[in-house]
């Protein structure tokens, strides 16, 4: 413009019973009935949203010839919405229901393909955009509140890795498919096979249990939209979090808005490269949730796999940006996806294990706004400098020099609070 389980089938329970079964865990997380449901409709959802954003993007460089900062405003159409609307949608998902949150999220997101399939002007991708954004804003506290109340704490980690396994194996697949539709028939054909997928993601989500927070749920007030702030400020791990996260997002959006513009002038290649490179980032991003979901002694070690995340991401992004060659933007790529896919895995399991039940949807709001709120400052930066096509390469390639020295010092900094806090600083295994 991003990220649980108890074993075995669960026993009937009130819709306000938020306490999953007392006993030990069972080996394979996906014999949570409550979870697999949400594994494959968070699956199958990402494999229309996948095909849909970079044939958006292909579609604005391509077809619309879009500018460095036109190209900025499409992702800020997406970032504006979210921002302005997730501290809300978070302190909601903390008093309603997870469930019917996500799923609202999840049609508009399939509302949104219509209007791309109807662009005539880069105003229609504007709009469309812009429409995904306030659905995402609904989607990602609500997925990861829902995530927390179906699996116990200490698999937390391994719950999503689980899960991010699902959505990046559909943006392997997503990108894939769009991108040959879009070489043998054409852009419409894509999006709404896009659209036809969508549509089929949303009775799983009408099979997952309506999980609410337990304890009292007073009236919302605005005061309220602050406290996840506050949660993440005064925890050292959650503020460690937010120094990373930051960094990240400042240097990835700013990739994001300007790839179909490198593609395109430095690789040479055509819209449908757009998608193919997509496509090895879920690659990457699909390895890495493989890996954090087997990983067993992760918990309290998740800044680790951050820091880590961020520094694959800034090597990846000097791999893709520093020769302009397309093989190695793919290996560039496929490690991006890797490092981006261990951020987001550990750091909403960091953030469901620390805030606890009543503020998960507040807190992973906080670092909502903050991912989107970067995109904003960057791609409205750029769009205010009026950054010329000969400076996206320079601008690119010290993008990721920033990443790989910010997930050194991540690093370093996780080793001096983990000394701190007595906690084995070891990789989990």
């Amino acid at each position: 413009m991003g990220e649980g389980e108890r074993i075995g089938r669960l026993p009937d329970i009130s819709p306000l019973d938020h306490t999953p079964p007392e006993g030990p865990p069972e080996p394979r997380l996906l014999a949570n009935r409550p979870f697999l449901y949400l594994v494959l409709g968070e699956g199958v959802a990402a494999l229309a949203f996948w095909a849909y954003l970079p044939i958006s993007f292909s579609e604005a460089a391509f077809r619309f010839d879009a500018t460095p900062r036109e190209m900025s405003i499409l992702l800020a159409s997406f970032s504006l919405p979210f921002v302005l609307s997730n501290p809300v949608q978070g302190t909601l998902v903390d008093r309603w229901s997870p469930k019917w949150m996500n799923l609202l999220g999840y049609l508009a997101l399939v509302g949104a393909i219509p209007l791309a399939m109807a662009a005539t002007s880069l105003p229609w991708l504007y709009a469309s955009t812009f429409m995904v954004g306030l659905a995402d804003a609904t989607i990602q506290p609500s997925r990861s509140a829902l995530t927390g109340l179906l699996v116990p704490a200490d698999r937390l980690v391994q719950a999503n890795g689980v899960l991010w396994a699902g959505v990046h194996l559909a943006l392997v697949v997503g990108p894939l498919a769009g991108g040959i539709v879009q070489r043998a028939a054409s852009n419409d054909a894509a999006l709404a096979a896009a659209l036809g997928v969508g549509l089929l993601s949303l009775p799983f989500f009408l099979l997952v249990p309506d999980r609410r927070p337990g304890g009292e749920r007073p009236p919302a007030r605005l005061r309220d939209l602050g406290e996840g702030f506050r949660v993440a400020v005064r925890e050292p791990e959650l503020r460690l979090l937010l120094a990373l996260a930051g960094s990240l997002f400042l240097v990835i959006n700013a990739f994001w808005a300007l790839e179909p513009i490198y593609v395109r002038h430095a690789l040479r290649r055509g819209g449908d490269a757009l998608s193919f490179l997509w496509a090895a980032h879920g690659a990457g991003a699909f390895a890495g949730a493989l890996l954090v979901s087997r990983a067993r002694e992760a918990s309290r070690r998740e800044l680790l796999l951050v820091a880590g995340g961020v520094l694959a991401v800034g090597v990846g992004q000097l791999a893709y940006t520093g020769t302009a060659r397309y093989g190695a933007a793919l290996a560039g790529s496929v490690l991006m996806g890797l490092g981006l896919s261990l951020y987001f895995a550990a750091g909403l399991a960091l953030i469901q294990r620390v805030a606890g039940d009543a503020r998960r949807g507040r807190v992973t709001s906080v670092f909502g706004v903050l991912q989107e709120g970067t995109a904003l400052a960057t791609t409205l930066g750029i769009a205010a400098a009026g950054l010329a096509v000969g400076l996206v390469v320079p601008t690119l390639v010290a993008g990721g020099g920033v990443l790989v020295v910010v997930g050194l010092l991540g690093v370093r900094a996780f080793l001096r609070l983990a000394r701190s806090q007595g906690v084995a600083w070891r990789a989990p295994a």
